[in-house]
């Protein structure tokens, strides 16, 4: 009986940390594809103007292709799914939920296809991103759809919509809960306002703290 409790123990241990791995991959890959996107650069050597020029990327070569695939594809929008990438590992590390990752890749395609669309919209010239705008080109594609039109019917309500849609999303790819940002903010309150324990290095402060002077002259 011993030896199957303890053959248990060692595989949720394994398990455990094989998961925990998976998530500190998951955030660390959104981490690298946060500084390749705010690193980005039009001039980086691309998939459409592969030329040889001095990569401003931080993450170089890589970093400019997949900055540039993300960006020409999806627009502006792309810059969320980072975060997405590194809140959903954090949550793996900590619940042990692996199939949260498929939940939240699922809800990372629907606010990045509806932020395309908002962004191609919307706001559809870039400076930057001069070839398929700030939408990509997957927002391009959707404005030549029936959903343009609809947008058109009533431009300002579906401006806070889309919004709002896009934001909740995003909270939902993240695994984002009222109860869990209340006790992160509790964490976080009682690290900074917690007292400091007092170090005791002197004998007679130890004596003195624990031994009342009184009881030391009765026993004398």
């Amino acid at each position: 009986m011993n030896i199957k409790k303890l053959a248990n123990n060692i595989l949720n241990f394994i398990i455990n940390r094989i998961i925990e791995i998976l998530g500190i991959t998951i955030s660390i890959i959104g981490l690298l594809l946060l500084i390749s996107l705010l690193s980005y650069s039009p001039d980086d050597p691309n998939f459409i103007f592969p030329e040889n020029r001095i990569i401003k990327n931080i993450l170089g070569y890589r970093g400019s292709f997949i900055s540039d695939l993300l960006l020409q594809s999806f627009g502006l929008i792309a810059l969320l799914i980072p975060f997405s990438f590194i809140f959903t590992g954090s949550n793996i590390i900590f619940s042990k939920k692996i199939f949260s990752t498929i939940e939240s890749l699922f809800y990372t395609i629907l606010y990045v296809i509806f932020g395309s669309l908002f962004f191609s919209f919307y706001y559809p010239d870039s400076f930057e991103l001069y070839i398929n705008g700030n939408g990509g080109f997957i927002g391009k594609y959707l404005g030549t759809t029936f959903l343009n039109s609809l947008i058109s019917t009533n431009s300002q309500i579906f401006y806070y919509l889309l919004i709002s849609i896009i934001f909740t999303l995003f909270l939902i790819s993240t695994q984002f809960t009222i109860t869990s940002f209340y006790k992160f903010i509790i964490k976080i309150f009682k690290i900074i306002f917690q007292k400091n324990e007092k170090n005791y290095t002197n004998k007679n402060e130890i004596i003195n703290e624990y031994i009342p002077q009184d009881e030391i002259k009765n026993l004398i």
